[in-house]
């Protein structure tokens, strides 16, 4: 039983397939090994969309729908049980002084409060509630991997959200398969290899963790089993009563060695990514960053592994295999940040080769980018470049040793503008030390210089572990809040007291949203005089979402252009549009079932949503 089995447990990423098992199955097939992929995620997805009933529904729209109507489900129901606990709710204190949006199961806050409860193990086994154990059975995965005489069983685990999923798996096959060896990999376990391997009843989920980059530890893991040899030297690999260092001795791959990414049985068309049509999959051309100095940065973790780039020709022979092979007409390029050198490189090379294709990347402000790099690469196929901006403030960046110089990095973003590529900003507020009016310095840049920026991404600041602000904290004039009870926890509440709150951050946030949006309406203003009746055949019906025992409905409103869901709340503002009251008879409808500090926002967000959507059409 030589054969492997990759999979993506659920709860992740919809919009294009990741990385880590198209890798590593390309890896061990180069190497002679029989691999499989299959994204749990997209079939588990898929699962809760078929708990949602309705007039007139079909997959699709249930897809669209899932994330609005779990949100609800999950803050409403599933009260009073014995993990009720650990969903989170707005009032509990945690939310939303903590960035836990997601309330489900599948939950960060979740994740990390079940792991260290005394209820794990009940939840991990518990048929009737556990909706990850319920999605295995029904996909008959335990079937699947015993027929396919299956002897290692892999689970990428890239997120928080996957935890309890992959342990879920991980302890059905230990119960019913124990003769399948399961590791798990990825991001999670190597951030939290200590905590996992701490404790040693978490190996009744896994035989094994595989930490940082797994190609190599994997093939000889698989050849292990297959050879029934010994694998308690593997490096890269911790055990569970291993006595040797191996999971220190860190092995790096030569990237200019790795094959093209391998996305057979990959549902390319599931994706959210490819609604349009378009075809979109991921690739690294380097790994580790060539920076690598933010004291902030998680996603190169510590320790921070070297920085490596891939061959430039051998990057363009790769994309244009995934475009004739797979159809691919969209490519993420991973890194976490391309290079200048390397960017031209590749530009060149993918020229060379005659590829037409669309990329799109995460680069740094780097002094080294110009004009003419950025022209080449919007010829080789560059549509966006995603910049870690963070801060407009010199200070805040030399202080995190960001590298960013305010007046160089609006150089470099209207050389890329100019070029034709979009300009994506990642920007952070909050930052430690960072004031209110160090907020307003970044705010006045993006909307100052909105017209080279084509979107911005903001990002509350919060302390994630492996980074250097996590270790040494005080040198970065902030105070965490550690919960040694907590060793799973992944956003660490902390005191700013020579900056802003996080009340704050968000007002900020909204400042520069307001600006636009008044830009936007200022020749659009809705009078209460205004009357607002349906348009082209716009009707209305309700959809039902059930699980555990439990339902919630949501008014579903559409036409042929887009649908949208209300709450039961909002359903009178309906009736009043549907016999053509005007806008002064739904303001007063709401204040039945609306508190008067909620009306405004409330009315004019909705309204305007409609008249945006087009269900509804003015008349004054």
């Amino acid at each position: 039983m030589s054969k492997v089995l990759l999979v993506i447990p659920p709860y992740y990423e919809y919009t294009f397939p990741t990385l880590g098992t198209p890798a590593l199955c390309a890896f061990l097939r180069q190497n002679g090994i029989h691999a499989e992929q299959a994204d749990l995620n997209l079939k588990y997805r898929d699962f809760l969309a078929g708990h949602i009933s309705g007039f007139s529904i079909d997959a699709s729209e249930k897809r669209v729908f899932l994330s609005n109507i779990l949100k609800k489900f999950f803050k409403e129901k599933l009260k009073g049980r014995y993990y009720s606990q650990f969903l989170v709710r707005e009032n509990d204190g945690i939310f939303p002084y903590l960035p836990y949006d997601d309330n489900t199961n599948g939950s960060f806050c979740f994740a990390e409060r079940l792991l260290s409860s005394e209820y794990l193990w009940r939840y991990l086994e518990d048929g009737a509630e556990n909706t990850f154990s319920q999605f295995y059975e029904k996909e008959k995965i335990l079937d699947f991997l015993d027929r396919g005489r299956f002897g290692l069983l892999g689970i990428s685990i890239i997120s928080p959200s996957q935890a309890i999923a992959s342990l879920t798996l991980g302890m059905l096959v230990k119960k019913h398969l124990p003769h399948i060896h399961v590791s798990i990999g990825g991001q999670w376990p190597t951030l939290y290899r200590d905590a996992l391997s701490g404790n040693k009843d978490f190996f009744r989920c896994f035989d094994s963790i595989i930490v940082f980059e797994g190609e190599t530890p994997l093939l000889r893991l698989a050849v292990a089993i297959k050879d029934k040899r010994n694998i308690q030297d593997i490096s890269n690999i911790i055990l569970k009563d291993a006595a040797s260092d191996a999971p220190h001795r860190q092995i790096s791959e030569d990237l200019n060695l790795l094959p093209c990414p391998d996305f057979d049985n990959m549902d390319l068309d599931g994706y959210d990514g490819a609604r349009d049509g378009k075809r979109k999959v991921t690739y690294e051309a380097s790994r580790g960053c060539y920076w690598s100095r933010c004291a902030f940065c998680t996603d190169v973790p510590l320790p921070r592994p070297a920085y490596r780039e891939k061959r430039p020709e051998l990057v363009a022979r790769d994309i244009k295999r995934l475009k004739e092979r797979y159809g691919a007409t969209h490519i993420f390029l991973s890194d976490p940040g391309v290079s200048p050198r390397h960017m031209e490189a590749i530009s060149e090379a993918i020229l060379k080769e005659d590829v037409k294709i669309t990329l799109w990347c995460m680069a740094r402000l780097d002094p080294d980018f110009n004009y003419r790099i950025f022209k080449l690469a919007a010829r080789a196929g560059f549509e966006q470049i995603n910049f870690g901006f963070e801060s407009a403030g010199d200070r805040i960046c030399d202080l995190l040793d960001k590298g960013n110089k305010k007046e160089r990095s609006l150089r470099i973003i209207k050389e890329c503008s100019k070029a034709g590529i979009r300009v994506d900003l990642q920007t952070i507020l909050g930052l430690p030390t960072e004031t209110f009016n160090d907020g307003m310095e970044t705010i006045d840049f993006l909307v100052t210089n909105k017209k080279f920026i084509s979107d911005v991404t903001f990002n509350i600041y919060y302390i994630n572990p492996a980074n250097l602000i996590y270790q040494n904290p005080a040198k970065y004039g902030i105070e965490c809040e550690e919960d040694p009870s907590l060793p799973f926890r992944y956003f660490t509440p902390f005191k700013n007291p020579r900056g802003m709150t996080a009340n704050e951050a968000c007002l900020l946030q909204q400042l520069y949203a307001s600006y636009f949006k008044e830009k936007d309406d200022r020749n659009g203003k809705i009078q209460l005089d205004e009357t607002l009746v349906f348009a082209k055949a716009a009707s209305a019906d309700h959809l039902e979402f059930t699980l555990n025992g439990e339902s919630v409905k949501m008014g579903r409103l559409y036409n042929d252009e887009t649908s949208m869901l209300l709450d039961e709340r909002e359903e009178p503002i309906v009736d009043c549009v549907k016999n053509g009251l005007g806008l002064k008879d739904i303001h007063s409808s709401l204040a039945e079932a609306y508190s008067k500090d909620e009306i405004e926002p409330l009315f004019y967000n909705l309204i305007e949503g409609c008249l945006k959507s087009e269900f509804f059409v003015r008349k004054g």
